[in-house]
């Protein structure tokens, strides 16, 4: 079995502020420290379970956040950015199974930590009508590959908003979102004895029964992107086939997930 690990750094153990993801920041090297351990903690939990090989995917920011010097020596890791996938980086590997780590819930979500959509601009990213954030658009691109997403951590509002897109998907909450800027926070000691437990869990179900069901999308693909100022409209507008279909929102029918993806992501780098 062959595993893609895709992380990101908001829904980390501890994780409560911006500060804590900013390398910029001097909170960035504690948290970064515990975005490793976490990920080491799903590794050793899929390594026990059964799994034969793992690619992590470095999803924050930049994509170098993971301590490679610290990682669980038996896996590769995909970093840096621009990479086909961004996020998604090494899910054209003929990976078998998907797993989130440290992954938060979309814009707008109430009592969800650091909740957003790619980006701080974007208000909501519809997918054929339906409101998605960055776990749906990555499952999506999971289901292009006919791969399935087993497992999501991270606080309560990610939890409910992946079992809302895959019943069947493991959850690990390492924290309890009580508003956007903070949270009750068990220590990591704890949060990775249960992401090692949850992971564990989710790859035996996944080699016993594989019941998981990779999530499909009906083309043509309508990609809506709605963004906090009119300008930022404005500019994404720019791409060609796109259209602007109100003061803050830019629209394009695509033919299928790379098409919107891409779609997707140049809105997001014209504004």
């Amino acid at each position: 079995m062959k595993i893609l690990i895709a992380c990101d750094m908001e829904g980390i153990s501890g994780v409560t502020r911006w500060e804590h993801c900013d390398s910029n920041h001097s909170e960035y090297a504690r948290f970064r420290k515990l975005m490793t351990q976490d990920v080491n903690a799903v590794i050793d939990g899929a390594f026990i379970a059964g799994a034969d090989e793992i690619y992590i995917g470095d999803g924050h920011n930049r994509g170098q956040n993971l301590l490679i010097e610290e990682l669980d020596h038996r896996v590769f890791y995909n970093n840096g950015t621009f990479s086909p996938w961004s996020m998604m980086n090494g899910i054209d590997q003929k990976i078998d199974a998907v797993m989130f780590v440290g992954y938060h819930a979309k814009a707008g979500t109430g009592n969800a930590i650091l909740a957003h959509t790619w980006s701080k601009e974007v208000l909501d990213l519809k997918i054929n009508g339906n409101s998605m954030g960055e776990f749906g658009l990555n499952t999506m691109i999971a289901g292009h590959f006919e791969i399935p997403v087993i497992l999501v951590s991270g606080d309560q509002a990610i939890a409910a908003e992946a079992k809302a897109l895959v019943p069947e998907i493991e959850t690990a909450i390492v924290k309890q979102a009580t508003g956007y800027f903070s949270g009750c926070c068990p220590t990591p000691e704890q949060t990775q004895a249960l992401l090692k437990q949850k992971t564990k869990k989710a790859v035996e179900h996944f080699l016993a029964e594989k019941t998981f069901v990779p999530l499909k999308i009906t083309a043509p693909i309508d990609v809506e992107v709605e963004f906090h100022m009119p300008h930022m409209a404005e500019a994404a507008a720019r791409l060609p086939g796109a259209e602007r279909r109100s003061g803050r929102s830019v629209g394009m029918v695509c033919q299928n997930v790379p098409e919107a993806f891409a779609a997707f992501r140049t809105m997001c780098n014209l504004i």
